[in-house]
């Protein structure tokens, strides 16, 4: 690694990932930003879904209320915050979103590292009050069995996911809104940049063949004068 790229390497390292947190007495969930650029022969895919590094929202909880604090996290794709906040956005009484992911860490072994993610709203409880925080925030870590299917994707094997931890939150309307609808503003902005990054590449590729094709007409007419 040159000098040029192992600088640019340590100012990454000391950007913060963190878009946006909610804190309570004894918990917290914050958004942090793992987005990834396409690569340039894929012009009109903006996020990279390259299994090792695909771009990605990270959901992260922690629960201090006791002495050892749980931490658990999940992984969302760019389009399940755009969906979740177009609920939000649209005043839904009663939402429900649930995703399961496991993903193996050993080539050798089908054991593998498994996170659940879910949100719902509700307006009342079971004993029919209005809830004053309606939303409920909730993320899962655990071990389960991989499967595969037909396309190459994986899939926790039925009852086989282990749950190890588990954190939970509730929202407001107006907090959920806040945390959503800052992570959908960096999505926004983060896609916004990769196309004008693409257009400018694909301007300043234009300008080097226009700057080519008059280098060669001069030289070509030199030779014919000659």
């Amino acid at each position: 690694m040159n000098r040029k790229n192992r600088k640019e390497k340590e100012q990454n390292a000391d950007v913060s990932k963190q878009i946006c947190v909610h804190k309570t007495q004894n918990t917290l969930l914050e958004f942090n930003s793992f987005l990834r650029m396409a690569e340039p022969k894929d012009f009109w895919h903006l996020h990279e879904d390259f299994a090792s590094d695909y771009s990605r929202i990270r959901a992260v909880m922690v629960d201090y209320s006791k002495e050892d604090s749980i931490s658990v996290y999940a992984n969302l794709s760019p389009e399940i915050i755009k969906y979740v906040y177009s609920r939000i956005w649209n005043n839904v009484q009663e939402f429900k979103f649930f995703q399961q992911k496991i993903f193996c860490e050993d080539k050798n072994s089908n054991t593998g590292r498994v996170t659940v993610f879910s949100i719902q709203r509700k307006v009342r409880n079971n004993k029919g009050e209005v809830l004053n925080y309606p939303w409920v925030v909730r993320i899962q870590n655990g071990t389960g069995v991989a499967m595969h299917n037909s396309n190459g994707g994986q899939y926790c094997k039925k009852d086989s996911y282990r749950k190890e931890k588990e954190v939970t939150i509730q929202l407001k309307d107006e907090e959920i809104f806040t945390l959503f609808a800052r992570t959908s503003a960096v999505i926004q902005a983060f896609e916004q940049d990769c196309m004008t990054r693409r257009r400018q590449a694909g301007n300043f590729r234009n300008l080097y063949r226009m700057i080519e094709k008059l280098i060669v007409g001069t030289e070509e007419e030199k030779d014919n004068a000659a």
